[in-house]
This record gives C-alpha cells, structure tokens and sequence, in this order.
C-alpha cells in the first residue's frame, strides 16, 4: 500500500473517531490507540522484514561450503562449533547430499570427543607428569628451538672471537642456561620469553624469567656497533641465536620445577648506541603466579621438566 492511501486512511479513522466522540479527552485517547495500532503493525512488519533477510543470508552460504566449514573447525578442534555448523546444514537444506552425508561427519565428532575426555582424563590422574615436553614450539611468524639446557655457576653470552661475556651466580644461587634458535618469517618479529616454575602439587609457582642475549658476534667491532652483524639481523637471516640465562636458589632446584613457554612473541627489538652491544631485545609475558594443567591445553608449552617422580 502506497504512503498516500496510509495517510488517507489515518485521515479518515481520525475523522470517524472525531465525528463519533463527545469530547476532546475521548479524541486523544482514540487517536493514541490508533497510533499505537499503527506502531504495533510497523513493527510486526520490521520482524518480518529482519528475518527474512536473516534468512536470506543464511541460504546464501550453500551446502557444500558449510560443510567445508564444519570439516576446517574440525581440523582446528573446535568440536561444538562444527556440530553447529552441520546441524543448521541440516535444518537449512535437508535434501542436499551433504546433510545426508553428515552423520558420517558428526559420528567422527563424538569419536574425536571421546578421544579428547579420555586424554583430560589421562592427564588429571598424572598431573604435569602427563604433558608432553616440547623443546621446539610455533609461536604465530616464530618457530623456537631450545637446546643444551644446563645448570653452572656462570652464564655465558655475546661471543666473538676466543672471547665472550658472562654473569657468575651469587653465593647459593645457579643459573639455568639453554640456547634459543629463533626462525621468523617476520624480518622485525618480537621474541617469546621463558620462564621458570616450581612444581607444587596440582599448580605451578612462578620463580622468574630468562634473561635473553645474543650467542654470538662476528668479531669484537660487530658487537661493539662500529658495524653491522647480518647473522644477528632478521631482516638479512631467518634463524637468529641467542642465550638464555635465569639465576636460582640451588634449594628451589633440588624440588621439582620446570621451564614453561608462553605462547606469546613479547619482546621487541631496541637499538642504544651507547650500550654494548647496541642491539637488544627487551619486554615481558607477564607471566602469572601461578598456572595449572589446564593453562598448557592454550596458553603454554612445557620445554622440560625436572625432579618429577
């Protein structure tokens, strides 16, 4: 109906109700209830509306791509979004093939569900005994690598030549060192940082995170800055190497502890002339006091674990 024929129409109630009443009052009161009839009608009428083009964009995402849909949330375990996805694939278009072929689909699901309980299972009965140890880890652009994990009295970095840098640990304290192989995709990335938790039941205590140094220089000039060392650039290298070193209380080494990653690139790069060596990489995960099992399913990798019967 054209917007003429409703103002018409209007025109004419009000007229009718105007003709029919004895006073003003009763005017105002039957043009409201007029008015809110109309409000009432539009606003069916906006539903309608709403919801038809919901559902139009719905039936726009065919058949064959939500199940594509569903087996990629599958691929990534997302286990409840992909049966969603399968079952509005079948209220959607209950005739096509693929909503015939979709119990085959969500059979896998509950497998792969059943698996995932009896693996949460699993590692609640052994606790962080049951994590695995990853010495090699993706973190976003970055692939890390940690090798030759050691505890001394000193912490060697900043090589080059016969010559290198290094920190002694104070009286009752070690340091726990390893060596860090960053792979970046990225040629400016930020790094991840490493820490070192004590092991206390069903939790983990936080005592403190790496220190991160270059390995090595190419000779006493490039560390000093006087010029440029490409094998510790990733805008000339994919794969820098670098040092890791956490002082500790010999007494918290003797319990069982563990080196946790966060799966998070943090710290970024910084350039001082007047420091040696001029280039650094400086920031902070944030690591919390404590975590659980249940942080290592998302948040966390476990590099190495000690002193665990």
């Amino acid at each position: 109906m054209s917007k003429i024929s409703n103002k018409l129409l209007t025109i004419l109630a009000l007229a009718f109700i105007y003709c029919s009443c004895t006073s003003k009052h009763e005017v105002e009161v039957k043009i409201a209830e007029v008015e809110k009839k109309y409000q009432d009608s539009l606003s069916v009428l906006r539903n309608e509306l709403k919801d038809a083009r919901q559902q139009i964009t719905l039936l726009s995402f065919p058949a064959d791509q939500r199940m594509q849909k569903a087996k990629d949330l599958i691929e990534s375990g997302e286990l409840e979004k992909a049966t969603m996805e399968i079952e509005q694939l079948k209220r959607l278009f209950p005739n096509s093939p693929e909503a015939s072929s979709s119990s085959m689909l969500l059979s896998k699901i509950e497998q792969l569900k059943e698996a995932k309980r009896k693996e949460d299972e699993r590692i609640k009965a052994l606790g962080f005994k049951a994590i695995q140890e990853q010495q090699t880890v993706k973190v976003d652009y970055n692939t890390v690598t940690y090798s030759s994990i050691s505890i001394g009295n000193t912490f060697v970095f900043d090589a080059y030549d016969d010559r290198w840098f290094y920190r002694d640990a104070d009286r009752g304290n070690k340091f726990v060192t390893m060596q860090m192989s960053v792979t970046s995709t990225s040629h400016n990335p930020q790094l991840p940082e490493l820490a070192l938790y004590t092991i206390s039941g069903d939790k983990m205590v936080l005592e403190g995170t790496f220190d991160t140094e270059f390995a090595r220089w190419r000779d006493y000039g490039a560390y000093l800055g006087n010029y440029h060392d490409s094998s510790n650039d990733f805008s000339k290298v994919s794969t820098v190497k670098f040092k890791l070193g956490l002082q500790v209380e010999i007494e918290k080494l003797s319990k069982p502890y563990a080196i946790v990653l966060k799966k998070k690139n943090v710290l970024s790069y910084h350039y001082d002339r007047f420091k040696n060596p001029p280039i650094s990489y400086n920031g902070s995960a944030d690591y919390p006091s404590t975590i659980t099992i249940e942080d290592f399913k998302t948040k966390f990798a476990l590099i190495k674990r000690y002193n665990l019967k």
